[in-house]
């Protein structure tokens, strides 16, 4: 009963023009997870992303993430978020460019042990 990428693909084929298209990574279950001795454990850092389609059959996607490393994750998070944008497109039976990607991040941040790289960059 639950759902996945497929059926947000599915939702796009039946109807392009949905506001519903979203799909959702991180789940109830995931609020307040702990091991079985109470220490929290890992969860998503991406909440999900919605799918929206303009009047130039450009696809849209944004992207809510609620914690992203600027050093070791945001490049690839950029990159498969834009690639799973493309991917959504390509499935689509009509002629679709893939649009803007909008990111939403709660959290962005960068250690005390990558000050150096951080000023290196600036």
């Amino acid at each position: 009963g639950l759902g996945d990428l497929a059926d947000v693909v599915k939702l796009l084929q039946r109807d392009p023009y949905t506001r519903q298209a979203y799909l959702p990574v991180w789940f109830p279950e995931d609020t307040g997870a702990h091991d079985g001795d109470g220490h929290p454990i890992r969860v998503p850092c991406t909440l999900g992303y919605h799918f929206m389609m303009n009047r130039k059959r450009e696809l849209n996607m944004r992207y809510y993430i609620r914690s992203c490393d600027v050093r070791r994750h945001l490049t690839n998070d950029v990159y498969m978020a834009c690639r799973l944008l493309q991917w959504v497109a390509m499935q689509l039976p009509i002629t679709v460019k893939p649009g803007r990607m909008v990111m939403h991040i709660g959290s962005l941040h960068a250690f005390r042990a990558d000050t150096h790289w951080l000023e290196a960059l600036l």
